[in-house]
């Protein structure tokens, strides 16, 4: 990335994200630059149950033509002046853009988030049939579920352009809120001089960067809004490129990244993804804080495991069906852009509102105000853009009541160009639409996950599809608690493991590693497992519950008994029960 340059007037914060094509191309998602300054920046960690602003990528690998495609999806996040959003893309062949969907991105996350289960059971003390040392289960789901720049484009021819300075401009256009360029140069100082000359702020740490693309054949995209746009207008991107090798240009993101950046690559395809040249980590999820903030313990269980295996690895997060993916709300039959060519002003919300884009309701009581929303995250920014809201006036009440507020209409915002269709079919129907086509066609779905920090960026990940197995993204663990306290607690996990909980609260096992698996999985021949912590993990839990847990052993289930150990247990339990009576009785 080009931080920002405070010598010059027309300086522009510059996200820089890099797309790698060997074989394919892969986009890596840019961030809120004023907000972090990096590539990868998720504002905190939230990644359970669905981090809205971490950063991340979409891969589609579409085979169903003759020639085999990859759409690099990026969600895109900002914060700052609509007028200093830049960003650079490095690509080896100039690709197609396209708008993509929010709401896409939305229902992906939310079908792949982890989350983590904790039941609880407490020992009964009356029996009956069957005795039950593990009754009065409650169950709680955990809810812990990314100056100006250009000039007019007017009607040049794209193709070989020149733009100065040995700069050849190869392609340019369009793409919902944003202008883009697809140039390259002989050398880093002429790509260096354009931007400088474009607005375009330098980093100093950056040309070496981008001289080693540039030896490696890459061509640059230059993005910027369009001129007028907002940044609420802001929307995911795609870029379709031939190939089906995916990328992640890290390098490029080291020169502002944070540390211990988070890192989320979706894939849509008919097979299970992996990396080809990062190792794969498997988590020890008994170093989760199942009982605290398991939260936060994740994001640092995922960044011990990949530390472990050399500080770049991706963990496998989800990996199955795409059936999974809710598809409400990503395109509706109902949305037709037509509607509004030649409609009146006044009536454009009666509109949305007949294709289920806007809606009002009372609280579930059915009490209070009234609220109204648009159920589309572009509608809004697309009312604002031509129907904006007059000085002093609340938004949704103008918006829901346009009739009355007729005379404070901008009809010169309203006629402006392409017009209100035009970019609801652009930025609404065609990427809702294009991501139906992605879901159905893809039978499989794979969700990869890691965090890493600048110094550890110097290799670019690459992906492919492999025959692995799936993974679950649910998971869940058990808190056993004695009725007479007499156990220390203890979890037991999936797999039937159990771990002791030291005073109730989950603790570190001293020994165990992090990662339980560590292996990779190269594009041809057989997963190669480069360590195995298993049964090492699983020593070092047995040595700790050999001091936490005393008096019984953990393991405790519903079970059949003879009439005899029933007797004997109700006498135990009956026993123990007349005491508390007693004492409560005192």
């Amino acid at each position: 990335m080009m931080a920002s340059h405070s010598s010059s007037p027309r300086a522009l914060a510059l996200s820089v994200v890099g797309a790698c094509l060997l074989g394919g191309l892969g986009v890596l998602a840019p961030s809120a630059a004023q907000a972090c300054g990096g590539t990868f920046c998720d504002q905190g960690p939230q990644v359970m149950p669905v981090d809205q602003t971490g950063e991340t990528i979409l891969f589609w690998l579409d085979e169903s033509q003759a020639e085999p495609f990859t759409e690099a999806h990026i969600q895109i996040a900002y914060e700052g002046d609509a007028e200093r959003f830049a960003w650079i893309v490095p690509v080896m062949a100039a690709p197609e853009v396209l708008v993509s969907s929010q709401r896409l991105f939305d229902n992906l996350l939310n079908a792949t988030v982890p989350t983590f289960t904790l039941q609880f059971q407490t020992s009964d003390c009356i029996g009956d049939d069957s005795v039950s040392l593990c009754g009065g289960v409650s169950s709680f789901e955990g809810d812990f579920i990314g100056d100006t720049g250009f000039s007019s484009f007017g009607d040049d021819e794209v193709g070989g352009e020149e733009g100065g300075g040995g700069i050849e401009i190869i392609d340019r256009g369009l793409a919902g809120a944003f202008e883009y360029v697809v140039l390259t140069g002989s050398t880093v100082d002429e790509v260096v001089d354009w931007l400088d000359e474009a607005g375009y702020a330098q980093d100093e740490d950056a040309p070496p960067i981008l001289q080693e693309y540039l030896d490696e054949d890459f061509l640059f995209v230059a993005l910027k809004l369009q001129s007028g746009a907002g940044v609420d207008e802001i929307h995911p991107l795609a870029i379709r490129y031939p190939g089906t090798e995916p990328c992640i240009p890290i390098r490029l993101t080291r020169i502002a990244a944070v540390e211990d950046m988070a890192v989320r690559a979706l894939f849509l395809g008919d097979q299970r993804v992996a990396s080809s040249n990062w190792p794969m980590v498997d988590l020890n999820f008994a170093a989760l804080d199942w009982v605290g903030n398991t939260a936060a313990s994740y994001e640092e269980l995922v960044s011990l495991a990949v530390d472990e295996a050399g500080g770049r690895a991706f963990t496998t997060e989800y990996a199955g069906t795409s059936a999974l993916v809710n598809q409400n709300g990503i395109y509706s039959a109902s949305w037709n852009a037509a509607a509004f060519a030649e409609i009146d002003p006044t009536l454009v919300v009666e509109q949305l509102d007949a294709q289920g884009l806007y809606e009002c309701g009372f609280d579930d009581w059915g009490e209070g105000e009234e609220i109204c929303q648009f159920t589309h995250p572009q509608v809004q920014a697309l009312l604002e853009k031509y129907l904006p809201v007059p000085l002093g006036v609340d938004p949704m009440e103008f918006w829901g009541d346009l009739a009355m507020y007729a005379d404070g209409i901008d009809l010169d915002a309203w006629m402006a160009s392409p017009g209100f269709s035009a970019d609801f079919e652009e930025r609404i129907v065609i990427p809702g639409q294009h991501g139906i086509e992605m879901l159905d066609g893809s039978s499989q779905l794979t969700r990869l996950y890691t965090r890493i920090s600048p110094h550890e960026m110097i290799e670019d990940p690459l992906f492919h599809e492999t025959e692995l197995g799936p993974v679950d993204n649910s998971y869940s663990a058990t808190q056993i608690s004695d009725c007479n306290g007499e156990v220390p607690d203890y979890l037991e996990l999936d797999g039937g493991r159990t771990l002791a909980l030291p005073n109730g609260v989950s603790a570190s096992v001293p020994g165990a590693a992090n990662a339980r698996r560590i292996s990779l999985a190269p594009a041809t021949g057989p997963e190669q497992v480069q360590t195995d912590n298993a049964a090492a993990i699983d020593e070092a839990i047995e040595d700790f519950n050999r001091e936490f847990l005393v008096g019984p052993q953990a393991g405790c289930s519903i079970t059949s008994a003879r009439a005899e150990a029933i007797l004997a247990l109700l006498a135990v339990f009956g026993i123990a029960g007349l005491q508390r009576t007693r004492r409560r009785s005192r």
